[in-house]
């Protein structure tokens, strides 16, 4: 599924047609609003016991979840798709609106930014304890391995190096996952930051909101820009070093587009 939403995010195979009212495209759209609104747990649900299948789906999620926002990149910056502020009165509802509102994806954008800390943080922790691995304690070492490690590989019985060793791959193996969620979900939120600000920026967009009822109202606007703005702040506090990724170009993104949300308000 990965391959095919990745292969075709630009290709003819997925034409957009405003009167595609049962289409494919309308599948994608209600794929899109069924993954974007789900609680950021989704992307770093590490439990105890959770088996590496598990864990990897947690990047497959986050991997489909950047190719449909590339998709509906494509169709804003190239097909001229128009999303409407929140979801319009149920007289406006039809088959052919069932395309993400800009509202679900700052409600996204905000569970993204959870993620991110979350991801980032635990890669940090876990990259600590992996350089101070011979510091801590046997009971330390075996909430790890309880945490993170397959119990098939580890022994109670077995000597305190051995143990350290084995908490030491399992935390190696998770940090190298974070390391692909975290580059996953930065990606994901700059297509979003970027599909918001390519909006945001469209003037003719911004008039016809003041008179369309069906794409949004100016109140509406203002709430969305009001819900935007923390969430951008807390994306421009990101930290590079718990990340591991160079934030520059991320963080003049999320600042433009504060930026131009304050203006709005």
């Amino acid at each position: 599924m990965d391959y095919v939403l990745s292969r075709n995010c630009s290709a003819p195979v997925w034409p957009y047609e405003e009167s595609d009212e049962y289409g494919f495209i309308q599948g994608l759209f209600g794929m899109m609003r069924a993954l974007f609104c789900r609680d950021p747990d989704i992307f770093t649900s590490i439990q105890s016991g959770q088996s590496e299948i598990q864990q990897k789906a947690d990047v497959s999620i986050s991997r489909l979840c950047f190719n449909l926002s590339s998709y509906l990149y494509f169709l804003v910056t190239k097909k001229s798709l128009k999303l409407q502020v929140s979801d319009s009165p149920a007289d406006y509802r039809t088959a052919a609106s069932q395309q993400p509102t800009l509202a679900l994806l700052v409600s996204f954008l905000g569970s993204l930014s959870t993620a991110l800390e979350r991801a980032a943080e635990e890669k940090y922790l876990l990259l600590n304890k992996i350089k101070d691995i011979n510091e801590l304690s046997r009971q330390e070492v075996d909430e790890i391995i309880n945490l993170y490690g397959s119990q098939d590989c580890a022994s109670s019985s077995e000597n305190i190096q051995k143990r350290r060793y084995i908490a030491m791959v399992s935390m190696c193996r998770v940090v190298g996952q974070r390391s692909r969620l975290i580059m996953l979900l930065l990606l994901l939120a700059q297509n979003l930051m970027n599909i918001i600000l390519g909006h945001f920026q469209d003037s003719h967009s911004m008039k016809v909101i003041a008179y369309d009822t069906r794409l949004g109202t100016k109140e509406g606007l203002h709430s969305l820009c009001g819900e935007l703005i923390p969430v951008l702040e807390r994306l421009e506090l990101l930290s590079e070093e718990k990340t591991g990724h160079s934030l520059r170009v991320f963080r003049r993104l999320a600042r433009s587009l504060k930026e131009l949300s304050i203006q709005k308000l």
